[in-house]
């Protein structure tokens, strides 16, 4: 995409991903020469909670895997990202959450309910941490009066029959239809020694594997050596990353009144508990990544306002492409 201008770029991402994903989910098989690879990553929201943006949404991603649609993390505003695709929540049978912070689980109730209403007949998995069995009780104990109401029209009576949860830990590794699913935990929450583990306090890094390809997702997190480990040689690195001084005064505004020590702990948590470019870049180049994606875009302003300074930030440790990605980009 060398040599266009933001704006121009990033119509040109919509308007592929949007044809991809016509293909991808048309009931005709599309040509050999339009077939998308086997497994493919397309970022439908970029943004870091929980300052809200009007160009990028909350984070969210589209795992397909030879045409099946995945959820990896279901921020605010997924679905109505899906729908550019062309995919319905309907489609959407596995969900991968990351961790449990309001910004990457807000749209799971939407997905949980317009599955419902929209008659799906396989049952949607969520794998996520400890904790997300909790969440998801919730947001399916919040769907019964709507259930007693249209129930019937929608032919199911239970939401609860349509959805599954499958706790993952630390050094989670297994088979979902034939990816390979990894699991570590990051260094995203200062767990102090002795605190409970199983209350949601876990937060994942992930690492897909399909026919010969690899995706490796950090979630949200600071500099970990397990996660360098997890990701060694993966394609394709998609990796948090913070601005730290704008994102603490957006946040800061975002949020109100601030304490002084509330902020002083923001604060930290945001030095400390996220990468910056530079380590986003050591990492990848840790794990021997052949491409960086960066999403989960703690920054101030339009996305390419910050594109530069993040990419030269991260090319002090990293010799490999970079991409600063924009809701809707596909990998």
């Amino acid at each position: 995409m060398k040599g266009f201008t933001g704006a121009a770029r990033r119509r040109l991402h919509i308007a592929a991903a949007s044809a991809i994903a016509l293909s991808v989910f048309a009931s005709a098989p599309a040509p050999a020469v339009d077939t998308p690879a086997a497994l493919t990553w397309t970022t439908l929201g970029t943004a870091a909670g929980p300052v809200l943006y009007a160009q990028r949404s909350q984070p969210a991603n589209l795992l397909s895997v030879d045409g099946r649609a995945w959820l990896i993390d279901c921020g605010d505003g997924a679905l109505e990202r899906l729908a550019a695709l062309h995919v319905r929540a309907a489609q959407v049978d596995t969900v991968v959450i990351s961790h449990l912070h309001m910004d990457h689980i807000g749209g799971l109730q939407g997905l949980l309910g317009l599955r419902w209403m929209q008659g799906a007949r396989q049952k949607l998995t969520i794998y996520g941490p400890p904790g997300t069995d909790a969440v998801v009780a919730g947001l399916v104990a919040s769907l019964k009066p709507v259930a007693a109401i249209d129930g019937e029209q929608a032919g199911h009576d239970d939401p609860a029959a349509l959805v599954e949860v499958v706790t993952l830990r630390d050094g989670a590794d297994i088979d979902v239809q034939g990816v390979r699913l990894r699991a570590v935990r990051n260094s995203h929450f200062d767990v102090t020694p002795g605190h409970p583990l199983e209350n949601g306090t876990q937060s994942l890094s992930l690492r897909f594997d399909y026919k010969g390809r690899s995706i490796g997702y950090t979630g949200d997190t600071g500099p970990s050596d397990a996660v360098a480990r997890l990701e060694q040689n993966v394609d394709v690195l998609v990796s948090e990353v913070i601005d730290i001084e704008p994102t603490i005064a957006g946040i800061a505004r975002a949020m109100g009144q601030m304490s002084p020590q509330a902020r002083e702990h923001l604060i930290d948590h945001l030095k400390t508990q996220h990468l910056t470019p530079r380590e986003a870049g050591a990492l990848a180049a840790k794990a021997n990544a052949r491409q960086l994606v960066f999403t989960h875009l703690a920054i101030a302003g339009p996305t390419d306002d910050s594109r530069d300074t993040l990419i030269n930030g991260a090319k002090e440790a990293f010799n490999g492409p970079i991409a600063v990605a924009h809701d809707l980009d596909r990998f």
